[in-house]
């Protein structure tokens, strides 16, 4: 079984298009969107009709995140939503004027998926609205009990912007980089990624995206995004 792999979005269209593009060209048997569809980026409305597209063309599982929460409207996503930084908050607010009512609600929203050996959520293996990062050997131990004492092998999550693999004790853990906002240090290239699974064993090899991460700033620069917001959502492009 070979799966495409697409997290962390953050309203980067141009990046989300040319993933589509090449992971049909490469092949696979089922489509994975981690989550984070929105925020920090400016492309929000592309990005909604890309995955609409996704989910009609390729049968894409969407698995919902922290920030795909905030825009689908309930107790959580209020407190989550104003425990945000300012700068931040503008961001989710400017983005939320900027799609239709509803938009969110038009997807089949999961908040985790398996497939054999196979674990995938957006953030975690632990309850959906507990968003602990795993950036750390020892983070990654706590989620790896926690897939075993599941039955599972392996974890594939989004949400830290970084391609890692921790081969635990307990099970391995893969974290994604992401086609929004990229975080690696030294490496701001977007990226998705085709896992494998065979049997009991599963491969997760990271899918570089020829994409000049100054077309978004240039986006960024372009908005009614106050310039202190801005300068942040800059600052993960520079």
């Amino acid at each position: 079984m070979r799966i495409a792999a697409l997290t962390d979005i953050h309203a980067a269209s141009d990046p989300l298009q040319l993933a589509l593009t090449a992971a049909r060209r490469e092949g696979f048997d089922r489509m994975l969107i981690l989550g984070d569809l929105l925020t920090y980026g400016v492309q929000p409305l592309e990005t909604l009709e890309l995955v609409q597209g996704a989910a009609a063309r390729d049968g894409a599982i969407l698995i919902s995140g922290n920030h795909d929460m905030l825009y689908r409207g309930s107790p959580a996503a209020e407190s989550y939503r104003a425990a945000l930084p300012d700068w931040l908050r503008e961001s989710v607010d400017w983005t939320a004027a900027h799609i239709p009512p509803g938009g969110m609600a038009a997807f089949d929203w999961r908040e985790s998926w398996s497939l054999g050996p196979l674990f995938a959520a957006h953030a975690n293996p632990f309850d959906y609205g507990d968003w602990r990062y795993i950036r750390s050997t020892q983070e990654a131990e706590e989620a790896a009990a926690a897939l075993a004492a599941r039955g599972f092998l392996y974890g594939l999550f989004g949400h830290v912007h970084r391609h890692r693999r921790y081969d635990c004790a307990a099970a391995t853990i893969f974290t994604l980089a992401s086609l929004g906002q990229p975080r690696d240090d030294g490496d701001r290239t977007p990226k998705w990624a085709m896992i494998e699974v065979r049997g009991d064993f599963v491969t997760v090899e990271s899918r570089d995206i020829d994409f000049d991460p100054e077309d978004q700033v240039h986006a960024i620069r372009a908005t009614t995004l106050s310039p202190a917001t801005q300068e942040r959502l800059c600052r993960f492009f520079a």
